[in-house]
């Protein structure tokens, strides 16, 4: 009886543990939120040329296009997700987005409500704001898109690609686990991603002399070098080579990895580009 009792326990515990486990995958497939509701606000506020438009999130995109205009026009999509339709529209209809001046820059402020397990908020922003417009942008869990935009960007994220359109100005770009990619981008540049590839293609007009440092652990790097660039150039990889299809005057050993020289007159400009795995080519 003993023996038989002890065997019915054990497998009562067992079908507890396997009810359990299985209550876990669902929660970590993300079975708790079903539940998604969505809101947009419009919000404008004046952005004299030469301000500095700031914005911080923490799960959800930042998009910000420059055109000739005076005015910051910024549209937030807020989206809540949880377990029950209506406490997914609680969180949504509770989060608040303004625009604060202070100082010489405007600043997006995003108050949100207390999140309980298995509930989320986003807050992404697309934002049009004047040309000559300096920006300071923050997201950790989404993607930064910027374009047409004269003045010093600094940009970060975590998880999402960083992409740049016709941005001139004193530039940092920063991810860990994405791309970063820059078009027609013109003047000194600190690009950097941890898991991801580079693409840097200056514009042809861009000044000859740059600082500018691309570095990546883990991708490939592309450069294309604006014309007349004077600078001395250091190029290296730990497993992948290092191609150049523009006339470097090589300094110290050759490797296939490595290459240190001078580019142009190889005055007042520098050039770094690192990675640990993947291969350079500079064009």
């Amino acid at each position: 009886m003993e023996t038989r009792y002890f065997k019915q326990v054990s497998l009562s515990c067992l079908l507890c543990l396997l009810t359990l486990s299985a209550g876990c995958v669902f929660n970590m497939a993300g079975g708790g939120m079903p539940a998604k509701y969505e809101r947009t606000i419009h919000l404008s506020a004046a952005l004299p040329a030469g301000s500095t438009f700031a914005a911080q999130t923490h799960n959800g995109s930042i998009t910000i296009k420059g055109a000739d205009v005076a005015d910051c026009n910024l549209t937030a999509t807020i989206v809540g997700r949880a377990a029950t339709d209506e406490d997914a529209r609680e969180l949504a209809e509770k989060t608040q987005v303004t625009l604060e001046p202070s100082d010489n820059k405007l600043v997006v402020k995003i108050d949100k409500p207390t999140v309980r397990m298995n509930q989320s908020v986003s807050v992404s922003l697309d934002a049009g704001v004047p040309n000559k417009t300096n920006l300071e942008l923050v997201t950790h869990n989404g993607a930064v898109e910027i374009a047409h935009i004269a003045g010093r960007v600094d940009a970060t994220t975590h998880n999402g690609n960083v992409t740049t359109e016709a941005v001139s100005g004193t530039t940092v770009l920063k991810t860990h686990n994405g791309s970063v990619h820059c078009t027609e981008i013109s003047g000194n540049a600190q690009l950097s991603t941890h898991n991801g590839s580079v693409k840097a293609y200056y514009a042809p007009a861009a000044p000859s002399v740059c600082d500018i440092s691309i570095v990546t652990s883990n991708g490939s790097i592309e450069f294309a070098a604006p014309a007349g660039l004077s600078a001395q150039v250091e190029a290296t990889t730990h497993n992948g080579s290092v191609h150049t299809d523009v006339p470097i005057t090589v300094v110290g050993k050759v490797s296939k990895n490595e290459l240190k020289g001078t580019i142009g007159a190889g005055q007042g400009g520098k050039l770094r580009l690192k990675t640990h795995n993947g291969s350079i080519r500079i064009r």
